[in-house]
């Protein structure tokens, strides 16, 4: 019976992929072409944010992320990190989906590099990540759009990444190019910190934080030990199981978080699930950020054009900083 009921999971898993993947309509919905004008665009299309939402923080360059939860910590404020996938509707509607989510007021920015076999992410993600890797989206071109977006803003981006395609770049090969290209910060979720200890020379070496991750099933003494060995903020997993949309919060959200606090000063930011104002009102005073990416995907791909799907981010957006920022709007 556990068997069949496994089966039964990974067979609805694939159902609902394919389902957002038919319902996209990606290769017909935002064409192959307009990729290569992204850079034309870019120039065009400024990214720099809107100054009533967003804070600019004066630090180092190499202390951006730190500088972010510091000033937002003096307000009153928690910060709002979306997700996207690189690559995804294709290179321009990457761009103009950061753009968006950047004017809006996000704090910082988590891109992740599409993978075939993603160990965290649900049918969403899942998606996005097809199309992305479908249209040639790769390691080489992560690094193309970062050094672009980071010629266009200063605000902090952290890029998500299965170790595979950091093990077959090279470990210090790719985090080289990783903060040279501009970004601030690196998730890995599939390499424990028993593993991470192997290559810690390499991540020590540049100015990338390495941004560890947290779950309610890690014990308290494994807690501390990932805690120290992280930077940045803490990626705190508000749940077991993939990313996804979630309409509510496991009531053991908040003992965790406040578990977590007890034992470190890092920031936390929590993600997966988070979908909503309510959701967003209901942990924000356990945590210094959420993390949203499902949702602000699935707004893209449920949309009957590009333009709309847009439009809804940009709303979805501002709604949720409203949340994290009261008193700002």
């Amino acid at each position: 019976m556990a068997l069949q009921a496994v089966l039964i999971v990974a067979l609805q898993a694939v159902i609902i992929n394919k389902v957002f993947i038919k319902k996209a309509g990606l290769k017909t919905k935002f064409g192959l072409d307009i990729g290569n004008e992204a850079g034309r665009h870019m120039e065009k299309d400024n990214i720099t944010g809107r100054d009533k939402l967003k804070y600019r923080s004066r630090c180092r360059e190499d202390d951006r992320i730190s500088g972010v939860f510091r000033e937002l910590s003096l307000r009153g404020h928690k910060a709002f990190i979306p997700f996207l996938t690189c690559g995804f509707p294709d290179t321009y509607g990457f761009y103009k989906l950061f753009e968006t989510l950047d004017s809006q007021g996000a704090d910082i920015i988590e891109i992740g590099l599409p993978f075939s076999d993603p160990l965290a992410d649900g049918p969403v993600i899942q998606a996005t990540s097809k199309a992305a890797l479908e249209q040639g989206m790769n390691t080489d071109k992560l690094f193309g759009c970062i050094e672009h977006l980071r010629e266009k803003t200063s605000t902090p981006i952290v890029v998500l990444v299965y170790f595979n395609n950091v093990f077959v770049y090279g470990v210090g090969k790719f985090l080289k190019r990783l903060s040279g290209a501009g970004a601030d910060g690196i998730i890995i979720p599939d390499l424990p910190l028993s593993e991470y200890k192997e290559y810690i020379k390499y991540f020590g070496q540049g100015s990338v934080d390495n941004i560890m991750i947290v779950s309610p099933t890690t014990d308290h003494l494994r807690l501390k030990d990932i805690a120290d060995a992280g930077k940045g903020f803490l990626y705190c997993v508000s749940l077991k199981g993939v990313t996804g949309v979630r309409k509510t919060v496991s009531p053991e959200v908040k003992s965790f978080l406040r578990n977590v606090r007890d034992i470190t000063d890092i920031p936390l930011a929590l993600g997966f699930g988070i979908s909503g104002r309510k959701q967003v009102k209901e942990v924000a005073p356990y945590c210094d950020g959420v993390i949203i990416g499902s949702k602000i995907l699935s707004l893209v791909l449920e949309a009957g054009d590009f333009e709309s799907g847009l439009k809804k981010v940009r709303d979805f957006s501002s709604g949720i900083n409203a949340v994290l920022k009261p008193g700002l709007l």
